[in-house]
């Protein structure tokens, strides 16, 4: 195989890989896309050419087979890499897929995070290391409100618990959005999701275009430091 190939699963036509399918090409990956919301086939078991695999995020709730019938074979494709201690790089929709996939659970948020939240380190990580606090992109309604077994939560905020967590020896699920920039955030805020609706569709985007280069400064290492750790 020529290149490392990192398989993404598109759940929604709106949030690509983006930000990080950038970053992980700038050092040497290939990131394949499987635009799952247009019908495109999820593979049930982890393709044998493919050197990890990133579960993107979306609308929808990780259970949530009657809007978008492919996440069935999601959940069984995550199930499938978890076995086989496969790498994993989830985010948003795609950290409750992998948790819902296993034994862990996701459940509807009392407060809704959209926009510019801080987090804080609960654990140390050499891929995730980003100090005692940062900031991220949030945008959702659900989370996972129990851990799958043998998981290791590494980051929380105040409304949401397992921010980050960590699963075998390269899996790492995150409940927040590097991926994203003010670009994409205002095709969420014109589409307008139940997320931002309950949340009192306050707008955000000018928020996210201020911190972008404090993102990229946190984010862009630890995708990096990721995909050097799964570099063959």
């Amino acid at each position: 195989m020529p290149k490392n190939v990192i398989l993404a699963i598109q759940n929604d036509e709106t949030d690509p890989p983006h930000l990080v399918g950038d970053w992980l090409t700038q050092i040497g990956f290939e990131v394949q896309v499987i635009h799952a919301y247009r019908g495109e086939k999820v593979p049930r078991e982890v393709p044998t050419d493919v050197s990890a695999l990133m579960p993107l995020g979306g609308h929808m709730g990780a259970l949530d087979d009657h809007i978008a019938p492919w996440l069935a074979d999601e959940r069984a494709l995550l199930a499938d890499a978890v076995k086989k201690d496969f790498p994993i790089f989830a985010i948003c929709l795609g950290a409750q897929l992998l948790a819902a996939a296993t034994d862990g659970e996701v459940g509807r948020m009392e407060t809704n995070e959209i926009g510019i939240y801080e987090i804080e380190k609960i654990a140390n990580d050499e891929i995730v290391d980003f100090g005692a606090r940062a900031i991220t992109t949030q945008w959702h309604e659900d989370y996972v409100t129990k851990l799958p077994t043998g998981a290791v939560r590494l980051a929380a905020s105040e409304l949401c618990q397992n921010q980050i967590y960590k699963m075998g020896s390269h899996t790492y699920a995150f409940q927040s959005h590097p991926e994203v920039d003010s670009a994409i955030v205002t095709r969420w805020e014109a589409d307008a999701d139940n997320a931002f609706i309950e949340a009192g569709a306050i707008s955000v985007k000018e928020a996210v275009k201020a911190s972008e280069l404090e993102l990229e400064k946190i984010w862009k290492p630890i995708v990096q430091r990721w995909g050097k750790s799964i570099s063959k």
